[in-house]
Order: C-alpha cells, then structure tokens, then sequence
C-alpha cells in the first residue's frame, strides 16, 4: 500500500506497550500496532527505497524492520519489548553486516526520529576508521561533510565512545572527538510537526538521507 503516514496513536500504542511490557496486553492490541505502526512504517521504507538507493550507486539496499520483541538471552533486563518501533535501509552487502552502514533509519515511538551512518563498528573496522581519521586528507574531507550538517541540526552519535583519546592516539590531536567514538551516525534534526503524521514524512526522510550520504559513502568507503 502506499505511504499515508504514521498517525499519533502509533506512537501512543508503543508509548503503552514500553510502559506495560505485559504479553497479554500486546497480544490483545498486536492487530492494532500490525495495522497502525507496522503496515506504514514498511510502505515508508518501501518507497523510500528506490529513491535513496539513488545515492549509493552499485551498492547493494536492504530494508530491514525490526521486531518490537527484545533479545533477552544475554541481558539483565528481561523486559520483553523494546520502547520504539523501527526500521532501517541498510547500504553494503547484505553478507557482511558489520560492514554495512545505515542510509536511513526511523523509529516511532515515545523518541521518535531518524538517523544514518554506523552506529557500531566491529574492531577491524573501526581500527580503519580511526586511521582515516587520523589522515591529514581523509580526516579533513570528514570535517569537511560534517561541517554543514553539524550547524544544520544535526548531531553527532554512536554506540559507545572513550572517555578520553584511543590508546596510542595523542590527546591533543585535533580530530580526537571523532576518535573516541566506537562508530559514527548522525541523528536527524527533529522531525517537522507538520510533517510527522502526514505523507510528508516520506519526502523529508529522504532529504535528509540524501543529505548525510556523503558522510555515509565516507564512512563505507575507509571501513571496507
């Protein structure tokens, strides 16, 4: 179906549930959440697709929507659902996900909002991103494409970051914000009220993609 938007009660249904976390109460409202949160967050990716996979010529575009279920089995927190429903268009081979990078993501919920780039890096990766970094040109070019985005609303995030310089890297080098970070994603402005539930959402997620794609196809490049 096509893309109408993301109604209010979306997010109240996931509010509910994060609050809940009770089994018989998502089973009762599953149905609802199917129809109201699920069914136009794939249209949204399904349409988006085509029109962000523009922007990473000859790479590989996965959409993947997550399931609102936890993984419990290896945390402390048994809770049973996470607090936000999401999905996310993956650029890079869909064989080596720890090399992909997220070209859009967008979650609904209590914080909704989006983002793109590589939330987390496995070592090898990040032992490369840090070098690129580091790179009198790479480490520029980065700075460069962050530069416009940063001023324009955008914020720097990730998985984890060190408290102070990686080992062996001088603290005073002029890059170390960026090296401290054990990946390297951009949060979206927020989103526009009147865009939030309307068919709009769909342009405005792409825009922003396509405005983070250099930083994204930066970051793909030095990793691979």
């Amino acid at each position: 179906m096509p893309f109408e938007g993301i109604g209010p009660r979306a997010g109240r249904l996931i509010a509910e549930l994060a609050h809940r976390q009770d089994r018989a109460w998502y089973t009762a409202h599953k149905a609802e959440i199917d129809a109201l949160v699920y069914a136009p967050l794939r249209a949204l990716f399904d349409e988006a697709r085509p029109l962000v996979q523009r922007f990473y010529p000859r790479q590989e575009m996965t959409a993947k929507i997550f399931r609102i279920h936890r993984d419990v089995r290896f945390s402390n927190d048994k809770t049973p659902y996470k607090d936000h429903a999401s999905g996310v268009l993956m650029v890079g081979a869909q064989q080596e996900p720890n090399r992909a990078a997220g070209a859009l993501y967008l979650q609904v919920g209590p914080e909704e909002g989006g983002a793109a780039g590589m939330w987390s890096m496995e070592s090898d990766g990040l032992a490369r991103y840090r070098k690129a970094v580091q790179d009198g040109r790479r480490g520029a070019q980065l700075e460069k494409l962050l530069r416009p985005l940063l001023a324009g609303g955008y914020s720097i995030v990730s998985a984890a970051q060190l408290a102070r310089a990686p080992k062996g890297v001088d603290p005073a080098h002029p890059r170390v914000a960026l090296l401290r970070h054990k990946g390297l994603a951009l949060d979206f402005p927020a989103i526009p009220r009147k865009v939030r539930h309307a068919r709009g959402l769909l342009a405005w997620c792409v825009e922003r993609a396509r405005e983070v794609a250099p930083v994204v196809r930066w970051l793909l490049e030095v990793t691979a």
